[in-house]
């Protein structure tokens, strides 16, 4: 069974030059506008509550409607790179959310530099009470707001400056070609080739797909220079570091992120370990960066989509048959495009459809159990979006650090599970080296990118970036991260990682080692209890909790201490031990 294309139908009908689709954003167009002028007019508080909770209230509830017309044809332009109309829809859209960004302006400014009495006599209101966390956060963060007419105009200039450049880099990856073989195809269906059992495959793929963005390393680093240099002019007024913004925006501590990057450095020697016996495997004396992704030489790891899917809706049954039926409304409510083919951006993710309560999952299924994984890691995305879909809009905000828990507790289910059904000593030891090769994608892949990230900022000082030094810096943090255990390693990683290039978010690594690592611990306490309720009620609350007192309140565990990271990599020891018993006896 061929992977699927996702109906977009429901959402909006015609597609993005439907008059039901312009029509909604064109109202959006006219509704921002009136956000904007009637924001700038509210007075300083304590005067004017009933047209601060009223402006409030509608900003809110305005920002689903936006979002909506966003979803749809971002949907779009991922799909079909070539789609013009789709384009230029997202860039509509894209605008309606700048203005929105331009029209909180005067609210955050007011709330932070609000007298204690007038932002008490705010708080007070009851019926502002669902945005208390969101108030109490402006206030708190108020170091990141530069002075009211300066927001306002780095506001205005964002969707041609900053974001301008992002959008740059989607279209030059987008349509990106890669030569193999003589052949030419997409940037997804190469990297899918990294996935082959052939190592001759994949030593070509990681070959072309290097050759291919060393022909684009000039426009990538002019990108990803301004979008850096313009992060930085913003931090430098605002007098914070790099650190500042990422932390605010994923509510969490320096202490807490130093702690769980220690403990991914602690976890090497164990994945050192386990990346010799792989390379044992596949017949060679190191394993190459090409290999890092590479299935075991056994026929089971080929699956078509009906396989995929089938064996997720089976291991989710196991955990809890709520999963298994919301997995199924989404296979069978055609949530998701899959399907492989030419002129589809790069990468996966799961968009919420507010609105309606669904989501949409994006992603090129490449028949492998890698594959299949992907899938399932969305699917957890698209059921966080789920169990919060009744919440108002405001405590939806799900930071990108705990909105990785759910899609790796989904991931964690399915390995878990396949493990346990397996039958095979072959099998077993295929289910061990997806759950050690995903230990080592986020305990050493991701934080290669976080100190390459880290990195660009004091080199961003010395001028705008040369593709060389970018290289040399990418390949130091890999070197690095992954112990200087491969034998090849990938120079152009910073251009092919989209990660790099999102312009409203810096840092997008690291929430990925969070959330696997959270996601454990979460995984442990729930497993252990069988208390599928609580970890529904933990997941609604990351939508306005901090990170560390939904952790020390629900878990019991101090996130500022490497101890507490540590219990999350401790089952890597005991899978390690199993793969090497299975791999002593092949």
């Amino acid at each position: 069974m061929a992977a699927p294309t996702w109906n977009l139908e429901n959402l909006f009908t015609g597609g993005v030059e439907s008059p039901d689709f312009d029509a909604a954003l064109t109202v959006a167009e006219a509704e921002v506008e009136v956000l904007v002028t009637s924001a700038d007019a509210l007075p300083d508080l304590p005067e004017g509550l009933d047209d601060w909770a009223a402006w409030l209230l509608e900003a809110d509830e305005f920002a689903k409607r936006a979002w909506q017309c966003a979803t749809f044809s971002h949907c779009l332009t991922c799909a079909d790179t070539n789609d013009r109309s789709a384009s230029r829809a997202a860039t509509r859209a894209d605008a309606v959310f700048s203005r929105l960004g331009r029209a909180h302006v005067r609210p955050n400014d007011g709330i932070a530099n609000a007298s204690d009495e007038g932002f008490a006599a705010l708080l007070a209101r009851p019926d502002l009470e669902v945005m208390n966390a969101v108030l109490l956060r402006i206030r708190r963060d108020q170091n990141l707001l530069l002075p009211r007419v300066e927001e306002a105009i780095t506001a205005e200039l964002n969707e041609d400056g900053l974001a301008g450049w992002g959008k740059l880099y989607d279209r030059i990856s987008g349509q990106l070609q890669v030569t193999i073989d003589g052949e030419a195809v997409a940037v997804t269906q190469a990297s899918n080739m990294l996935g082959s059992t052939d190592s001759a495959d994949r030593k070509k793929a990681l070959a072309a797909l290097d050759e291919a963005w060393k022909g684009e390393e000039e426009h990538c680093a002019q990108a990803l220079s301004h979008i850096v240099g313009w992060r930085q002019t913003l931090n430098d007024r605002r007098g914070v570091d790099e650190l500042a913004d990422t932390l605010a925006r994923n509510r969490l501590t320096r202490g807490t992120l130093d702690a769980m990057m220690e403990s991914a450095r602690r976890s090497q020697p164990i994945l050192s370990r386990y990346m010799k016996a792989k390379a044992g495997l596949l017949g060679q004396d190191q394993l190459g960066w090409e290999d890092l992704a590479a299935p075991l030489p056994a026929p089971a790891a080929q699956q078509d989509w009906k396989t995929a899917e089938s064996f997720i809706l089976e291991h989710f049954h196991s955990y809890n048959p709520e999963l298994a039926d919301f997995a199924k409304m989404a296979f069978d409510g055609r949530w998701i495009e899959a399907e492989d083919r030419n002129g589809k951006r790069p990468g996966g993710w799961c968009a919420n459809v507010p609105l309606s309560g669904e989501s949409r999952i994006f992603m090129t299924f490449g028949g492998t159990f890698r594959s299949t994984v992907t899938l399932a890691h969305e699917l957890g995305h698209a059921y966080h979006n789920w169990v919060t879909r009744d919440l108002e809009y405001s405590r939806r905000r799900i930071t990108s650090t705990l909105a990785e828990t759910a899609s790796v507790f989904a991931e964690s289910l399915v390995r878990d599970a396949a493990l346990k059904a397996a039958d095979s000593r072959q099998a077993r030891l295929a289910m061990l080296d997806a759950r050690l090769m995903a230990g080592a994608s986020f305990l050493m892949n991701i934080p290669a990118r976080y100190h390459f990230e880290r990195g660009l900022y004091p080199l961003r000082r010395k001028g705008t970036f040369d593709p060389d030094e970018l290289t040399e810096l990418m390949l130091s943090c890999e070197k690095d991260a992954y112990a200087n255990q491969l034998s090849t390693w990938y120079p152009r990683f910073w251009a092919s990682k989209l990660h790099f290039f999102i312009s409203g978010f810096a840092f997008y690594n690291y929430p990925y080692t969070f959330g696997y690592l959270f996601a454990q611990l979460v995984y442990r306490k729930v497993m252990a209890e069988g208390d599928h309720a609580a970890y529904v009620e933990l997941l609604r609350r990351t939508g306005w909790d901090d990170a560390e007192p939904l952790a020390l309140d629900t878990l019991g565990l101090d996130l500022e201490s490497p101890d507490t990271w540590d219990l999350a990599t401790a089952g890597l020891s005991e899978d390690l031990d199993a793969y090497i018993t299975e791999v002593e006896g092949s």
